[in-house]
């Protein structure tokens, strides 16, 4: 056992060693309201191309980036984004492709090199160095990729090359020991990749659906509930098939987003990202497309609090806001980890990883390995108050529409003279709805005047955990403008009803002791929330 931790010691500190010269947080790379914390190049992981990349969360809540590489896997902690930390490299036979998914604290992993088979990696260590290969399952002998049913505790290969095996399944009760169930095909064809989930509605409610990549098929919906006898619910076509290689379901399971791997360059038309109504598996249908506009090809994607994050090979990380479907999703934030061009080519972003609790995405580049990126200005939604309710006074002039931007008119509400026996004499409540109920981040912008000095302004978010109002800020407030922007603190989670999302903002005004109180108008300019994923 002390050999074993002296072997781990030195491991990292050699790690180390490569890393100084390896991190960079200066590059070329050009970004829009994405910045880099760091980027370990291959060389720092003794590696000659990158591929998949995938997340772990340990007990401790410190976050470590998994990094497929074409002779390793490699356990990267990113807890600090700007100082990442090579902890473990898991050898494999060299391969091009490779990916990994996570259960539990245990890591799958895959390639196509011939006898790589599944290896079976424990991470309940990670916070003290220990990273351990448990063991190798030898059929598949290769496989392309790893899905996992984290509804029902399931790991499906993809790409599989055991004989004539195409997908298989392997349950996971005993996660260190996963055990194959069902037939060695499970599917007709070959699926390229896949996710796999418990349906929630409709005719299929309860049934555990398989949405499946199938090359120049386009996308193979099969029911996998019974290991033993898997369904073809449907097959979706889509205009101009080529390959149809990766995609992701939306949150709200209501649409799926795919990308083809070869329309690009077999067409000649700028990145094809395809859009896909699945509210009813039977009768899905193909919606339409969007696009960054650039050459470069898709490659994969993931959906995240209604954002996508796409790894678009040469042109890098794209997002698009996709939580206004099916209006069209709209690109609000890139960063491009090959820097050289946007062209068509199998260079630059393999994938990429959104659903670390801290909100970072990190980055897997073929050509320069491993990137950790800031995405809170991106993925920060300005929502105006789409409701209010004024609580005590009347409105004068003005409504909603008037709070929604600086300018252009305002809602004001006032009290008459006989409001000077009451040192509440104006209260009005917003609301407005947050994407999900977790978001990372609250900024508040208020900005409103009074016709009179001397009156105290509290802005307050209700904390639906305790079921009462929370003052963020006070201060006096004037007849010139006052602009407050005003930030909430600790888990944003309490400010979210729960099922509705609802987020309520009140501004409260009070006269001070010793003002003399009277006619009190309160004129709001404009309310919105920032809210970050």
């Amino acid at each position: 056992m002390r050999i074993a931790c002296m072997r781990t010691v030195c491991r990292r500190f050699a790690g180390l060693l490569v890393v100084a010269g390896a991190v960079s947080t200066a590059w070329a790379q050009s970004g829009d309201k994405v910045s880099q914390y760091s980027n370990l190049n291959l060389a720092a992981f003794g590696a000659g191309s990158g591929n998949d990349c995938w997340g772990y969360v340990s007990p401790s809540g410190r976050e470590y980036a998994i990094m497929g590489l074409n002779n390793q896997v490699a356990f990267v902690e990113i807890t600090n984004p700007e100082s990442p930390e090579i902890i473990e490299q898991i050898p494999h036979t060299s391969s091009t492709w490779g990916d990994i998914k996570v259960w539990g604290h245990y890591a799958y992993a895959v390639t196509e090199a011939s006898s790589t088979g599944i290896q079976v990696i424990d991470m309940s260590d990670i916070d003290n160095g220990n990273v351990t290969l448990v063991k190798t399952i030898e059929s598949p002998g290769r496989s392309h990729n790893v899905v996992l049913d984290t509804d029902n505790g399931f790991l499906y290969t993809v790409g599989s090359r055991n004989g004539t095996g195409t997908t298989m399944c392997f349950d996971l009760s005993d996660p260190a020991n996963p055990v194959q169930v069902g037939a060695n095909s499970m599917t007709e064809n070959y699926i390229h990749d896949a996710q796999v989930m418990t349906w929630t509605s409709g005719d299929l409610a309860g049934r555990q659906l398989f949405f499946g990549c199938s090359e120049s098929r386009g996308v193979d919906i099969y029911d996998m509930t019974d290991k033993n006898a898997p369904v073809l619910v449907n097959r979706v076509v889509y205009p101009n098939m080529n390959y149809c290689h990766q995609a992701w379901v939306s949150e709200d399971r209501r649409f799926l987003f795919v990308d083809d791997e070869l329309d690009e360059g077999n067409l000649l038309v700028p990145t094809r990202s395809l859009m896909f109504n699945i509210e009813d598996p039977e009768n899905a249908y193909f919606m339409g497309t969007f696009s960054t506009g650039l050459l470069a090809i898709d490659h994969n994607q993931y959906v995240s609090d209604g954002f996508a994050f796409q790894a678009n090979y040469r042109s890098g990380l794209r997002i698009f806001d996709v939580s206004q479907m099916p209006s069209l999703p709209v690109e609000v934030g890139y960063y491009d980890t090959y820097p050289a061009n946007n062209n068509r080519g199998y260079d630059g972003a393999w994938s990429c990883y959104p659903f670390f609790p801290s909100g970072n995405v990190i980055i897997s580049d073929i050509n320069r390995g491993l990137f950790v990126v800031d995405t809170t200005e991106a993925t920060t939604r300005k929502r105006p108050a789409n409701d209010y309710v004024v609580v005590k006074g009347q409105v004068m002039s003005g409504g909603l529409g008037d709070t929604e931007q600086n300018g252009g008119g305002s809602l004001d509400i006032g009290i008459g003279p006989n409001g000077n026996l009451d040192r509440s004499p104006v209260e009005v409540v917003f609301e407005t709805a947050a994407y999900d109920e977790s978001p990372l981040k609250l900024k508040v912008e208020a900005r409103t005047r009074s016709n009179i000095y001397g009156y105290q302004q509290r802005l307050a978010l209700y904390n639906w955990s305790l079921n009462q109002w929370e003052t963020i800020d006070s201060r006096l407030i004037s007849p010139v403008i006052n602009d407050v922007v005003v930030s909430g603190t600790g888990s944003i989670s309490r400010f979210v009803q729960p099922g509705t999302k609802i987020m309520k903002l009140r501004l409260r005004y009070e006269a001070t002791t010793g003002v003399a109180r009277g006619s009190l108008l309160v004129s709001v300019d404009q309310i919105q929330f920032q809210i970050t994923r």
